[in-house]
């Protein structure tokens, strides 16, 4: 692999003035995830802390990148290194930041191989990379269909990759709104990792790899997308059962004027006596 076909990304940690604000940064996002986004993390004991990981996740709201790379930073004291826009690179405090936590550029009218490369770089040399297959934000609730080549990368490094959903986020900030939505619970779950040989078994004599990455790619989007089927299936419920408690048709719902009308019949006999 030449040189020019991919970005060098500095795996180490910084130090001095950049290194501080490194921390600095991480510890203030965690704060406002607490206060402001209400955070549930579940799960961060499932990152793994060493070795070549693929960090898989929905896509639905601005919030996800920066989200990934806190919580992996501030849970697992783990980097995780995701695609950019280039454009960013050129801004003089915007690339600070995305160089300082190991983000790497991606020209989206003209992608190229750089990029696929660049993962295949972190990853080969034990770092973490984060993807969202879907390529942009999603356009509903649930995952919807990946990129082709998500997977190929683990596959050709034989790195563990790690499934995430961001199960709120599209309440939270719903793609046809401009800003969040604050003090609403942002829920995260981080489920368990899927090895090497977990993913490969069970791959068919004779099928075509690209073919099984396909086989798990499904399995990883159902993965995902079941704590935001059990949200969803959680409301509908809610919402049947506030219905029948203000049904007047159901039998089990007590007449609200019911409690009413016995104390005014009380009343009245009393008055009568």
């Amino acid at each position: 692999m030449a040189r020019d076909d991919y970005v060098l990304v500095d795996q180490t940690r910084p130090t001095g003035i950049r290194g501080w604000i490194y921390r600095t940064a991480v510890n203030l996002a965690a704060a406002i995830g607490r206060i402001l986004l209400f955070w549930k993390v579940e799960g961060t004991d499932n990152i793994p802390r060493d070795g070549g990981v693929l960090v898989v996740a929905n896509h639905p709201s601005f919030l996800e990148p920066p989200s990934l790379v806190c919580i992996m930073i501030y849970f697992a004291d783990r980097d995780v290194s995701i695609m950019a826009w280039h454009k960013l690179f050129s801004i003089p405090v915007v690339s600070f930041f995305t160089k300082t936590y190991k983000a790497y550029p991606v020209n989206r009218e003209n992608p190229g191989r750089g990029p696929y490369q660049t993962l295949l770089h972190i990853l080969k040399n034990g770092g973490c990379a984060g993807v969202f297959p879907e390529g942009s934000r999603s356009e509903q609730r649930l995952m919807g269909n990946w990129k082709p080549g998500a997977l190929r990368a683990a596959f050709a490094t034989k790195a563990t990759i790690l499934p995430i959903t961001f199960v709120t986020a599209g309440e939270f900030w719903p793609r046809s709104q401009w800003r969040p939505r604050f003090f609403k619970k942002h829920h995260i779950r981080i489920h368990e990792p899927i090895s090497y040989e977990q993913y490969t078994a069970g791959m068919p004599e004779g099928m075509r790899e690209k073919e099984w990455q396909e086989v798990v790619a499904e399995r990883i989007r159902a993965i995902i997308n079941q704590p935001i089927i059990d949200r969803l299936e959680e409301g509908e419920q809610k919402l049947e059962e506030a219905g029948r408690k203000t049904d007047p048709l159901e039998p089990d719902v007590e007449d609200p004027m019911a409690e009413q009308n016995q104390r005014r019949g009380e009343a009245r006999s009393r008055l009568s006596a």
